[in-house]
């Protein structure tokens, strides 16, 4: 038979005392509130046990945040897996799945950053946006949009070799919202487009540790401009995979995370 068409599931890490107060976390490296141990708990409960949305069997990679907060939801993800389940599954943690590096407005809220360009003349034409203008002394928009698009070239090449080798392969991605909402829209290509130029735009970082992971040297990536309109709240999955089972083809999935039989899945040719 046919394998199923390759996924990439992505999981934003439960609630923390700021996901709840909706401050800007980037590198601080908070740990998951009591409720949000109880949401991936029970997630994990929902995903593999009650529902059989993800076969644990089909899982090849989890791809992390290093970030406490993304690992911890990993381990109450897999919680409820048996040993054997999980010892097929390969966890890379990956230092280009971190959260965007918000600078001067890490801790602060929406409104609190707003006040604060305008206190330095800021944003006089038109309001900030966080996809267009990046963060004072943290990241650019094609800084991130760099470094994500490194993973989703490291994640479509495996399941690229997945699939000609007919495995099924689900591979997990758990990180934070910003993050994941612009991972989304790069996966099927949203942004601008931009050759790789400098030297720091094609150095190796060396991000993440594990052999079996082939580094993707890119010649392109792209970047946002504006705001994807994506929601994705603490403890919130999506699915992306590809359409007419063919890897250049990225696309997402609507139906998230229930499966279909590959002979059920779509077969509209090129429409």
């Amino acid at each position: 038979m046919t394998a199923p068409t390759p996924r990439c599931i992505i999981f934003r890490h439960g609630q923390t005392e700021w996901s709840k107060s909706g401050q800007y976390t980037g590198l601080t490296d908070l740990p998951l509130t009591e409720y949000g141990v109880g949401q991936m708990r029970r997630t994990g409960q929902s995903i593999f046990q009650n529902n059989n949305f993800i076969d644990p069997s089909h899982i090849t990679y989890i791809f992390t945040s290093p970030r406490q907060r993304a690992r911890a939801t990993v381990d109450l993800v897999l919680e409820s897996l048996t040993p054997e389940q999980k010892s097929h599954i390969k966890i890379v943690v990956d230092e280009d799945l971190r959260e965007w590096e918000y600078g001067d407005y890490e801790g602060l809220l929406t409104h609190e950053i707003i006040k604060l360009r305008k206190s330095r003349g800021l944003d006089v034409e038109k309001p900030w946006n966080i996809w267009r203008d990046g963060c004072e002394n943290g990241e650019t928009t094609q800084e991130i949009g760099l470094r994500l698009s490194r993973v989703i070239s490291r994640i479509q090449n495996l399941h690229r070799k997945h699939q000609s080798e007919n495995k099924p392969s689900d591979i997990l991605v758990f990180a934070h919202g910003h993050a994941l909402r612009y991972f989304a829209a790069l996966w099927f290509g949203l942004g601008e487009e931009k050759v790789v130029e400098t030297e720091k735009e094609s150095e190796n970082p060396d991000s993440y540790n594990d052999d079996t992971v082939p580094y993707i040297k890119l010649n392109k990536f792209n970047y946002l401009i504006d705001n994807p309109n994506f929601l994705l709240d603490a403890g919130g999955i999506g699915v992306l995979s590809y359409a007419h089972h063919n890897i250049n083809e990225p696309s997402l999935a609507l139906a998230g995370a229930f499966i279909c039989p590959p002979e059920e899945e779509s077969q509209h040719g090129d429409v």
